[in-house]
């Protein structure tokens, strides 16, 4: 990006309109920001009648993420004034800005003000259209976002109006990485329950008909294992593949076959203890785990519960006698199909490749 700042105009219009009743004039909207999961930003000046609201996003890695970005609530409740004043007032949100980089979309997007004491609330998504950025980017960059905000009453009613907010304030920066490669990659397989790494397994298979019939174990667990070694928060998509003759398990249904951890500490291949990570969060089946948020000094493990995939035979085995699984990290929001990391961010490879040697019974 050849410029350090680039400045996107997100417009929020609040458009009331005053219908029918006699209410306090100059009253106030009091506009509240709360961040709806990760990321979340620095917040300045929240739940303000006046002024502006800023919201301070920090982005660590080589490029903006595409896509959905992050999301917050917007809250709003109106408050005692002074003078007359006309209720119920329509409230509209209507976004702006619609060929710039970033781009937000509230929903609900429009509420009827009954009083003073009256409260609602939008859910506003930050979007990232990556096909706006133009140029390379560049450590520090800044992308700003504006929402405007804006009260009028019907005409006929004099002076009579709403006080609100002048602005909420969005500026994401982008960070470059520390210079030494410091996202710790690792590809391994361990046994479902116990976690204790494999170096091999047997597959079963018929001597008659040479059909595979199980695999020993029954049930693999397909690991990838990150620490973050980075002096800040890192965040990526982690995309764990699975060898073309393996499936989840269960497969095909709503059960969980994908568990994701986090845990304090630096732990690799060697150092490796399912106990140290404690209970897991199940996330169905995914093999793509977007915007992952790994804080400094943190490991983040996500184990796949896995099996051969039934009705193959002997002469479909891999006649190196290895399976091959990895795990790949992508730039975050990108949902695992572009933006690999580098070598100057992750070690020592990435994809991390991870073969696990089979014998025929």
């Amino acid at each position: 990006m050849k410029s350090k700042q680039t400045y996107l105009v997100l417009g929020l219009v609040l458009l009331l309109a005053a219908v029918s009743g006699t209410a306090l004039a100059n009253d106030q909207i009091i506009s509240t920001v709360i961040p709806a999961g990760e990321p979340t930003p620095i917040i300045e000046d929240n739940g303000a009648a006046s002024g502006n609201i800023r919201l301070n996003y920090t982005v660590v890695g080589t490029q903006f993420p595409c896509g959905q970005f992050a999301q917050f609530d917007l809250g709003l409740a109106a408050q005692l004034g002074t003078g007359n004043g006309v209720y119920p007032a329509d409230l509209s949100l209507a976004a702006s800005g619609k060929g710039t980089p970033v781009q937000l979309s509230p929903s609900p997007a429009s509420f009827s003000v009954g009083g003073v004491g009256w409260s609602g609330s939008s859910l506003v998504t930050i979007y990232i259209d990556c096909s706006k950025l133009s140029g390379s980017p560049e450590d520090g960059d800044v992308i700003d976002g504006q929402m405007n905000v804006s009260a009028t009453m019907p005409s006929g009613h004099g002076s009579a109006h709403l006080d609100t907010i002048t602005t909420v304030q969005v500026h994401i920066k982008l960070v470059f990485p520390d210079p030494e490669a410091c996202l710790k990659l690792y590809s391994f397989e361990s046994g479902q329950d116990d976690g204790v790494l494999l170096s091999a397994i047997t597959v079963n298979a018929k001597k008659s008909s040479g059909e595979v019939k199980s695999t020993q174990p029954g049930q693999v667990s397909v690991d990838a294992l990150v620490a973050n070694t980075c002096t800040s928060s890192m965040s990526f998509d982690l995309l764990v593949g699975l060898d073309p003759l393996w499936q989840t398990n269960p497969s095909g249904n709503p059960g969980n076959a994908t568990f994701v951890y986090t845990t304090a500490g630096e732990f690799d291949v060697a150092t490796f203890d399912l106990a140290a990570f404690g209970t897991g969060t199940p996330r169905g089946q995914l093999l793509c785990l977007p915007n992952v948020i790994l804080e400094e000094g943190d490991s983040f493990l996500a184990r796949i519960h896995s099996a051969i995939i039934s009705g193959i035979f002997k002469s479909d085995l891999p006649i190196g006698g290895e399976f091959a699984f990895s795990a790949t990290l992508y730039t975050a929001g990108t949902g695992c199909t572009a933006g690999p990391l580098g070598a100057s961010i992750v070690s020592p490879d990435n994809p991390a490749i991870s073969a696990l040697p089979f014998t025929i019974k």
